[in-house]
């Protein structure tokens, strides 16, 4: 499995420049765009660089997930991997895991441009908090990639891909969310990427856990392995 893990890092990761620009560039140009040319508070630069960070492993967890599924699908690369001895669980877990990896890089380069570029620091104990945390707390937006994949068709996943967008739009990631109108606060409070975000800005806001929030999270999860395996399941049965 290490063997397959160091094979997928380097195709996924190293070999993807559209990574480079989707998953890492592009969060941190948002951020330098809020906080450099736009006025802000350093309170504002502080929570927008969390918000940031989740885009991030929103970006890489959904869009990036999706289309590399979908491309070892439609490559045939996937259906060769049965052929050889490995366990579907273990191709999937070492996807993960490259995007486990994927997410903390991702938290590390823009927190990096949060101290370059506007002086923020946190503590150690608080980077290693973040750099596991976030990703580990990204593991069912991950979910919603794996589900994409099931259409089994690149341009489907770009379609549907822009729930990213919307995901990021209200839960409060590119506006504070106390700004956006209340029906969409009431739509956006109930996404797992509101719960993610909420979770991280507690951490660094040194706030008491909140364990709702993770049962959310845990919710979540569940209803998408659910539906992951229901579309299997029937994406079997017509074949």
């Amino acid at each position: 499995m290490f063997y397959q893990s160091k094979l997928n890092f380097k195709r996924i990761i190293l070999r993807n420049p559209n990574f480079f620009f989707f998953d890492i560039l592009l969060p941190i140009l948002f951020y330098l765009l809020f906080t450099k040319i736009m006025p802000a508070t350093p309170t504002f630069k502080r929570d927008y660089l969390v918000s940031m960070m989740i885009y991030a492993n929103l970006l890489g967890s959904v869009l990036t997930v999706a289309n590399t599924l979908v491309i070892d699908h439609v490559s045939g690369y996937a259906k060769l991997l049965q052929v050889l001895p490995y366990k579907q669980w273990q191709y999937y877990a070492s996807i993960g895991s490259v995007f486990w990896l994927l997410n903390v890089f991702c938290v590390g380069a823009l927190g990096l441009t949060g101290w370059v570029f506007n002086g923020i620091v946190f503590s150690m104990k608080l980077w290693l908090i973040l750099e596991g945390v976030i990703p580990l707390l990204a593991t069912p937006l991950m979910l919603i990639g794996v589900l994409l994949a099931t259409s089994r068709d690149l341009n489907t996943v770009n379609i549907l891909g822009n729930i990213v967008f919307l995901l990021a739009i209200i839960s409060g990631l590119w506006f504070p969310f106390q700004t956006l109108p209340p029906w969409v606060q009431a739509i956006g409070r109930y996404t797992p990427v509101y719960y993610v975000a909420e979770l991280a800005r507690g951490l660094i806001q040194g706030q008491m856990f909140n364990w709702g929030y993770l049962f959310g999270l845990i919710l979540w999860s569940i209803i998408l392995v659910s539906l992951i395996y229901a579309v299997e399941k029937l994406i079997r049965r017509t074949n």
